[in-house]
């Protein structure tokens, strides 16, 4: 048998404790931890994990990770009052990489790939020591053979003995300064050797860790997950497989995600919110393609508020293109109506609204531009606020379809409310617009009020601009009888 295919299959075994390597793992975790003599739920509280997730490390159901054998050390050392002895912890990474190995080899060769990394880092930080020590050698042997260099000047040649000595001495510290010269090139090229090894290395281990990260490959093969979650589903465990679920979405690959939203069938829409929540936005807008083909439509509803979460006015436009025309209008229409303010609401339509399309090839956010809610007056603000924003052909559009969406009555509510310089900017605005239906709508609603000064307000002005034959007065009999008393009060 393989090495991948025992990974392969024995990695469905790992949950029943059937691998025995994972097993003797956990053995020697559940010896040390009983050290602590606590209960296992105490120490997952202390340690920021969920009591299950503690309980299949200790039982040899899951590898467990460096930095929880690393915590648990610290825990035991700090309980009795002594550090563990240098080999004991040795061995203990030793059986977790043993583990790895046979359950996860590319995460096993990525520990591996640190620990030699961390080694070639060692290696160069002695070698850059001796090196210095290496120097300072160097530099006394030349002070010394200076020294005697100084000594046989100022002997004369009556002294030959003590000359003769002297010269040897001179010759054999010149001989140790040539070798320490030796010495520091050499300890210099294995200092070169070691930092280019330890680069070499660390650029693999970046290289492996962003190829794990984009991979997504966890303890289990897809395979073996999904049969991990009909388990943990046919015992009623459901939140913890949920949270299986949760990390699913953002540690598998996307081909991995996608597969098993079409396996979850009815039962993937929080997996979906989680995906859309949890992974990067390329990611997400890479799977939308695919959410777009699928049959089911609450699942794609789903998908589009959890994206609608994400839209900011800075991304609005590279999400409205990746969702598609029928997608990106959904989107964009969700995300307006999560808008906390009027500006907010134009920025994210400004954000999509570019190259003089209209709100017209927008019909979704078009809709909740002009209502967000009908209990409120979102489009004649939002209308006001894109004649603000330099935009007041969509200011018109979506003035029309405000008056539209608005009941009787409520339109001079809307205005009264909004004080008299936005008031001002939607007279100006309906007064401008060429489209006679526009002014005739927005006068009707202004005329179905009693009291109100509003009508007679924007009669005067359309007069003023030379616009009250525009409008449709045969249509309207209320507005007739309107403009006649208008006209009366001015004595026309």
């Amino acid at each position: 048998m393989t090495e991948v295919a025992r990974t392969q299959g024995s990695s469905s075994e790992i949950e029943r404790g059937g691998v025995a390597e994972v097993a003797a793992l956990g053995n020697v975790l559940t010896g040390l931890f009983k050290r602590l003599d606590i209960p296992q739920a105490q120490y997952a509280h202390r340690v920021h994990l969920d009591k299950s997730v503690v309980s299949r490390y200790l039982s040899g159901r899951r590898v467990a990770p460096q930095d929880f054998l690393d915590r648990l050390v610290q825990e035991v050392e700090e309980h009795i009052g002594a550090p563990l002895q240098p080999e004991a912890k040795e061995a203990l990474r030793g059986q977790r990489l043993e583990a790895l190995r046979v359950c996860n080899p590319d995460e096993f060769r990525l520990e591996s790939l640190r620990d030699e990394l961390a080694r070639s880092r060692r290696d160069a930080d002695r070698a850059h020591r001796n090196i210095e020590a290496l120097h300072a050698l160097l530099d006394r042997k030349e002070a010394e053979a200076r020294d005697v260099a100084e000594d046989l000047t100022r002997l004369r040649l009556d002294w030959g003995t003590e000359r003769a000595a002297l010269a040897r001495a001179q010759e054999a510290l010149l001989r140790q300064v040539d070798q320490l010269r030796q010495d520091l090139r050499d300890a210099e090229h294995l200092r070169e050797e070691a930092e280019r090894h330890g680069e070499e290395l660390r650029e693999t281990v970046l290289r492996l860790e962003e190829e794990l990260s984009r991979n997504g490959t966890g303890d289990l093969p897809l395979e073996a997950f999904k049969s991990r979650l009909m388990v943990l589903r046919k015992e009623a465990r459901f939140p913890e497989a949920s949270r299986e679920l949760s990390e699913a979405a953002w540690s598998r690959s996307l081909e991995e995600v996608m597969e098993l939203m079409h396996w979850l069938g009815d039962d993937a829409e929080t997996f979906a919110v989680d995906v859309a929540r949890l992974r990067p936005l390329e990611d997400v807008l890479a799977l939308a393609p695919e959410v777009a083909r699928l049959e089911s439509a609450w699942f794609r509803d789903t998908w589009t508020i959890a994206v609608a979460g994400r839209v900011t006015p800075g991304n609005a436009q590279k999400v409205h293109q990746a969702m598609g025309e029928d997608g990106g209008d959904r989107v964009m229409a969700e995300a307006v109506g999560r808008a906390r303010s009027d500006w907010d609401a134009v920025a994210l339509a400004l954000a999509v609204l570019t190259d003089g399309n209209s709100l017209a090839e927008l019909p979704g956010l078009k809709l909740a531009l002009g209502m967000k809610r009908r209990s409120d007056r979102y489009g004649l603000r939002a209308s006001v606020e894109l004649v603000k924003a330099g935009r007041p052909d969509l200011a018109a559009d979506l003035l029309e379809g405000a008056l539209s969406f608005r009941p009787w009555g409520a339109i001079v509510r809307d205005l009264e409310e909004m004080g008299d310089a936005p008031a001002a900017a939607l007279f100006d605005l309906a007064v401008s617009s060429h489209d006679g239906t526009t002014l005739t709508e927005f006068a009707v609603h202004l005329a179905h009020v009693d009291q109100s000064p509003l009508g007679h307000r924007f009669l005067t002005a359309l007069d003023d601009r030379g616009r009250l034959g525009l409008l449709d007065l045969g249509a309207h009999t209320y507005l007739l009888q309107e403009v006649t008393r208008w006209r009366r009060s001015r004595g026309q």
